[in-house]
């Protein structure tokens, strides 16, 4: 069950607080300048890699990263790495803001600095391998996944297979690769990027019903992979299994068409972090893309910036429902009609809701209560 602190940190101040907002983002969307961790000035003795100032720098440096926005996540780098040069996780952290920005040569080098100050990184970090992928030095790649797999951490493992996989597949090793994937698998069987790269093998040997059922597993597991939507629907036409080859080039194009808006929103959302309007839009595209769990959370960062303004609450009763959280749900709906003002519009699903359990005199109630005029969208919040 999608759990409802996952988009609702706030509920349990909401007491002490009237008007608090029963959903928000995991964190706040911003910071003040006041309160943003700084680094030491001049004369100040280089602090440890657990001195609390340096463990919140990484801290909100990951934020802007996890918040796919790399650019930002090197602004705060820049003034640590001067003060702090020999800090090997704030030179890992560039690597994966260079990383993400596709500027691989800058990522490499920031994660050699990285392991040579700390080897305790040595086998740690994924997209070192990737980056050294993506220039073509797959030697070196195969090095970094190799230490991976000396890792006791099984999900670390995981991926060194899978970069092993994909190394030895580009140095025109199949088989080296298939037996990469499936040991990939043997230690986490709903790896979809491992069963993905399987069933493309499967496909160019011609064991298309093999290769779908797989990639109707990836696709459950990760409904935006647009390339096991694509290769499944081939598939499908191969097997000449025509209504469902049908179905799936539609829904290829859907997704195809719900990556680019996606795309588009978190760019404009890079300049503007705040705009209430592409938050509540992302999270309708990534609801109707059947990926409720990530629609809440986009909800809950715009309820965060306005939490009066009725869309992100219905847009949140409406994910936590498709997740089959009706508790939650249903938890919500009251507690947001009871504050003042309340969002009316969650009148009905409530009333659903409790139909729903059997609370039919419950339901009743609020039927029969009279409505208060729910905050306008564009209205001034209540003082």
């Amino acid at each position: 069950m999608f759990p409802l602190a996952r988009c609702l940190p706030l509920l349990l101040i909401c007491i002490a607080v009237q008007v608090a907002p029963l959903y928000s983002s995991p964190e706040p969307a911003s910071q003040s300048p006041s309160s943003r961790p700084r680094p030491p000035g001049s004369g100040v003795a280089p602090a440890p890699s657990d001195d609390p100032a340096l463990v919140a720098a990484r801290a909100e440096i990951r934020k802007a990263l996890v918040a796919e926005n790399p650019t930002h996540a090197l602004a705060l780098l820049e003034p640590w790495l001067l003060s702090h040069p020999k800090e090997a996780g704030f030179h890992a952290l560039e690597g994966e803001a260079f990383y993400a920005l596709e500027r691989f040569g800058d990522a490499v080098a920031a994660f050699d600095r990285a392991v040579g100050l700390s080897p305790e990184y040595r086998g740690k970090l994924f997209n070192y391998g990737r980056a050294l992928q993506s220039l073509n030095r797959h030697e070196d790649a195969l090095k970094v996944f190799a230490a991976m797999l000396e890792s006791p951490q099984s999900h670390l493992q995981v991926r060194g297979y899978f970069g092993i996989g994909l190394s030895r597949q580009a140095l025109g090793d199949d088989a080296g690769a298939v037996d990469a994937y499936r040991a990939s698998l043997a230690l986490n069987p709903r790896f979809h990027r491992s069963i993905y790269r399987l069933a493309l093998i499967q496909i160019a040997e011609g064991e298309d019903e093999i290769a779908e059922s797989a990639l109707f597993q990836v696709l459950a597991g990760d409904p935006l992979h647009h390339g096991a939507a694509y290769n499944r629907a081939l598939a499908l036409g191969r097997l000449d299994r025509v209504k469902e080859a049908d179905e799936a080039w539609t829904r290829y194009r859907t997704i195809l068409e719900g990556k680019q808006k996606i795309t588009l929103l978190k760019g404009r959302l890079r300049g503007t972090p705040e705009d209430f309007i592409q938050l509540v839009e992302l999270g309708d595209v990534h609801l109707s893309l059947g990926l409720p769990g990530k629609g809440a959370e986009w909800y809950g960062r715009a309820a965060a910036i306005d939490p009066f303004d009725p869309r992100p609450a219905v847009g949140t009763v409406t994910a936590l429902r498709a997740l089959g959280n009706d508790v939650d749900a249903e938890r919500l709906c009251t507690m947001l009609l009871e504050r003042t003002p309340p969002i009316e519009e969650l009148r009905a699903p409530l009333i659903e809701l409790l139909e729903k359990r059997g609370a039919k005199e419950e339901a009743a109630k609020w039927r029969a209560e009279p409505k208060e005029q729910s905050r306008m969208p564009g209205q001034s919040t209540p003082q």
